[in-house]
């Protein structure tokens, strides 16, 4: 992926690189074809915010064509059509998108690292809001707690960001 759509109040991603661009499913099988043949046994899938990755698609379900290919449909094309590559990790999960389909995927496909960056960035939900999150510290706890009940043993990975503008004693605490 490329660029993002969030416009966190903070980030200049959005404004430098644009709206998000997902990347074709076939340039991303062939590139990690290429890299099967080169050797490599562990891949990084990187984006701005994985989890809104969405492609054209032609996947067919219950009979009709999908309108888009989906991050969790991805990784599973990807799984299926490896021969060589061991682990695929991919970073960074957005926690407003991080989908419990695609928890259920990482949990059913064994070259899924159990492992999830999830950025909270604030335990404040009025910073939250003035950073334009999308997410309550809540309802991030609640994800905490699928992704851990799903993926036991799980490694969880974060950023946080202390000293925000308007930030008060309470919100650090």
């Amino acid at each position: 992926m490329h660029g993002c759509n969030n416009y966190c109040s903070y980030c200049i991603v959005p404004y430098v690189r644009g709206a998000e661009i997902s990347r074709d499913p076939k340039s991303i099988s062939s590139e990690i074809a290429r890299l099967e043949k080169a050797g490599i046994r562990e891949i990084t899938l990187l984006g701005q915010n994985v989890n809104s990755y969405r492609f054209p698609s032609d996947l067919q379900a219950n009979g009709q064509t999908a309108a888009h290919l989906s991050f969790p449909e991805l990784l599973l094309r990807l799984c299926r059509g490896m021969d060589r590559i061991e682990w695929i990790r991919f970073l960074s999960s957005h926690p407003k998108d991080l989908s419990l389909q695609l928890i259920e995927v990482i949990a059913g496909e064994s070259r899924l690292c159990r492992h999830i960056h999830l950025p909270v960035q604030h335990a404040s939900d009025r910073v939250l809001e003035q950073m334009a999150r999308g997410y309550t510290r809540g309802r991030y706890l609640e994800l905490v707690k699928e992704i851990r009940d799903r993926l036991p043993g799980v490694s969880l990975t974060t950023d946080i960001l202390i000293g925000f503008p308007g930030e008060r004693e309470e919100d650090f605490h």
